[in-house]
């Protein structure tokens, strides 16, 4: 990698994963990689790991891309929405949790989630300012209707044993003291 190039990005964003974001950069590392014959590649370590990577079509590497772009805008919403719950000793379990029924949900998004999703990528491409942004705002509503009445049922019974196994650490580190008068 070109360091002129990471010292600009960095300067530019202060986040080097942007770097994805930027389709002239995508599009360069591609012609890079189609010159040399294959995926440019970190020593001869990685030589299997390359060779597999050669046989899994482009269109899979873009929807992981995708992917990871939804990722980057609504697990930061999530922990936010999560945090203001104040579950304190189970948040990180309920994080987790919620998380994965996240990922569950992108797999096949209804209709109205794929279009929303769609939007909210388009709108953070465009690198708008946040206080200009009309999708991502909706993050947390659309975050509540993805959540179906089984993740709701599971956040809450992860909470209830986190927040028990918290309880009962407590006293097991504490110990049972008697109580003297």
């Amino acid at each position: 990698m070109n360091d002129e190039v990471l010292a600009q990005q960095l300067a530019k964003t202060g986040n080097l994963l942007d770097l994805l974001d930027d389709e002239a950069w995508v599009s360069e590392t591609e012609a890079i990689e189609a010159e040399c014959g294959g995926q440019v590649e970190a020593g001869l370590g990685l030589k299997s790991y390359v060779e597999q990577l050669a046989s899994v079509p482009q269109a899979a590497f873009r929807q992981q891309r995708r992917q990871v772009q939804l990722l980057s805008i609504l697990l930061p919403e999530l922990k936010a929405w999560l945090q203001s719950w104040e579950l304190g000793l189970s948040f990180e379990a309920v994080y987790i949790e919620a998380q994965r029924r996240l990922f569950q949900h992108l797999q096949q998004p209804t209709p109205e989630q794929a279009t929303w999703l769609d939007a909210l990528l388009t709108e953070d491409s465009q690198q708008i300012a946040p206080q200009q942004k009309t999708v991502r705002p909706q993050a947390i509503a659309m975050l509540a209707k993805v959540l179906a009445e089984d993740d709701w049922q599971a956040l809450a019974q992860t909470a209830a044993e986190e927040t028990a196994k918290g309880i009962l650490l407590v006293r097991q580190r504490e110990g049972v003291l008697p109580v003297v008068v």
